[in-house]
């Protein structure tokens, strides 16, 4: 018995293991110091957009599977590397990433990088594919297991379910994904003002909005947190104070949420909202100090209860019946993905320089 789990258990990383994990490190970290660089504004959503998302979730779903000895990282992590370096190959060569990236770093330094990407990539790829070494060691198969066997799921008390680490990382992938529907969910409700559905005024020429697609609205995320901390626990203690009714408590659970809602809008227009440079509700009807209006706080309340009562508990169900190594290679992925989104349009060391 000793002898064979002996035999089954993964060999100890390699030095080759170990340079591959270095190139995707790297390779990010390269990534991460060019969005750092960048102006937000200068970044255009091509191929290079492409390339980097790509390569910050490929990167980091396969250092996560790296770190799990499973053997599907043999095949994200070659596959990633050769796509990153095609799609590098075809910017540079078609699309002027050279010239781009020279003009912040020189051309030796961008002379230097594509080398080691190249040659770093194409090594990744024969390693992982070919090598004996890293068969041994990335040997387990794949987490098809569906969710925890002590899943705490949305209707069970919120003391519970944070004890458990699968609660924090769903909590992440419902916050990057909010984050990102938060903002195309704004590009539909200025859509929806322009076609005359909604009322107020929005900005055509908002390059933050309307051009840089991708630029995480946090305040959404944060409230999907709020959300899954605040208003859903207390729809769970309306219903079970109303026995179970679920009008009622639905009910109860829109006037909640319409309150703290228009309390968090007002709240952060008082503190960052003083002269109105980032909206003006003085001319919508029912208004409060131009601050906040009933339209925006109704909207606002029925996205709230719909998530509340419907769009959460469905997510949280079908990510815990979902294999595990599924959802932990989601949640890596989204993690890379969303540190170089953050990096680029949350830190602008160009602004500081003028």
């Amino acid at each position: 018995m000793t002898s064979q789990s002996t035999e089954n258990k993964p060999a100890e990383p390699t030095i080759g293991i170990r340079l591959c994990q270095a190139y995707f490190v790297l390779a990010m970290l390269v990534a991460l110091v060019f969005g750092f660089i960048c102006a937000p504004s200068q970044f255009d959503y091509d191929i290079s957009m492409i390339r980097v998302l790509l390569l910050m979730a490929g990167g980091s779903v396969t250092l996560w599977l790296i770190s799990q000895r499973a053997n599907s990282a043999r095949a994200v992590g070659s596959l990633t590397a050769l796509i990153c370096a095609l799609l590098s190959a075809l910017d540079h060569a078609a699309f002027g990433a050279y010239e781009t990236l020279a003009g912040y770093v020189g051309q030796t330094a961008t002379t230097g990088l594509m080398i080691v990407e190249y040659i770093g990539a194409i090594a990744v790829a024969i390693y992982l594919t070919f090598s004996p070494q890293a068969k041994r060691v990335l040997c387990k198969p794949p987490d098809m297991e569906p969710g925890s066997p002590d899943h705490h799921g949305w209707d069970k008390p919120l003391g519970e379910r944070i004890r458990k680490l699968e609660f924090w990382r769903d909590l992440l992938i419902y916050f990057v994904v909010f984050s990102l529907l938060g903002h195309w969910a704004e590009m539909l409700f200025c859509q929806l003002i322009r076609a005359g559905v909604f009322m107020g005024g929005y900005d055509p020429s908002n390059a933050m909005l309307w051009d840089q697609w991708l630029f995480p609205f946090t305040a959404e995320g944060a409230a999907l947190v709020a959300i899954v901390f605040i208003l859903q626990p207390a729809a769970q203690w309306l219903l079970k104070k109303t026995g179970n009714r679920i009008l009622p408590a639905l009910l109860l659970s829109f006037l909640l949420n319409m309150l703290i809602c228009t309390g968090i809008d007002f709240t952060t227009g008082m503190v960052a909202n003083q002269d109105y440079q980032l909206w003006d509700y003085r001319d919508m009807p029912f208004n409060f100090m131009g601050q906040v209006c009933l339209q925006n706080s109704l909207v606002y309340s029925i996205a709230a209860t719909l998530i509340v009562w419907v769009v959460y508990p469905f997510m949280d169900s079908v990510l815990h019946r979902a294999p595990r190594g599924v959802t932990n290679a989601i949640a890596a992925g989204l993690i890379g993905m969303y540190l170089f989104l953050a990096m680029l349009y949350f830190v602008d060391i160009t602004a500081l320089r003028q």
